[in-house]
């Protein structure tokens, strides 16, 4: 049996609860923040961010890992890939909920796209790790 299969992280199993509890927790977040507004929007903005979220989850560790492989070995290469993922999801997560006229737009979408960072630096930084133990590893007498 793979380890992909036997580690739970890295499992279709565990990559679907990752999915699932991102859709319920940040869709449940953009719910609270847009109460106060008429309940249609507010269910459509939490319906938004849980999808959005759950989808992020599932292509955000792949994302890193690619960024990060294709990258020099430098500082910038554990800052980098968060720095672009984010980004570009913010700026999504901004233009959807924009266009869906989210009233309570900043309080929906700055709490998750802060722990997609420091998600994305954590991923990072274990890449980075493992590549530097690989490296002494092979240079061991």
């Amino acid at each position: 049996m793979s380890a992909i299969t036997q580690d739970g992280a890295n499992s279709w199993r565990g990559r679907l609860i990752a999915v699932l509890l991102a859709f319920i927790i940040w869709g449940g977040w953009a719910l609270l923040a847009n109460w106060h507004s008429d309940p249609a929007h507010a269910a459509m903005a939490g319906l938004l961010q849980g999808t959005f979220s759950g989808v992020l989850t599932l292509l955000m560790a792949l994302a890193v890992t690619a960024l990060f492989r294709r990258l020099p070995d430098s500082p910038l290469r554990v800052l980098l890939p968060a720095l672009l993922i984010v980004s570009v999801s913010f700026t999504l997560l901004y233009l959807l909920h924009s266009w869906h006229q989210t009233p309570a737009l900043w309080q929906t979408i700055i709490p998750p796209s802060s722990i997609a960072f420091a998600y994305c630096v954590f991923l990072s930084l274990r890449l980075h790790r493992e590549a530097r133990a690989l490296t002494l590893s092979n240079e061991a007498p």
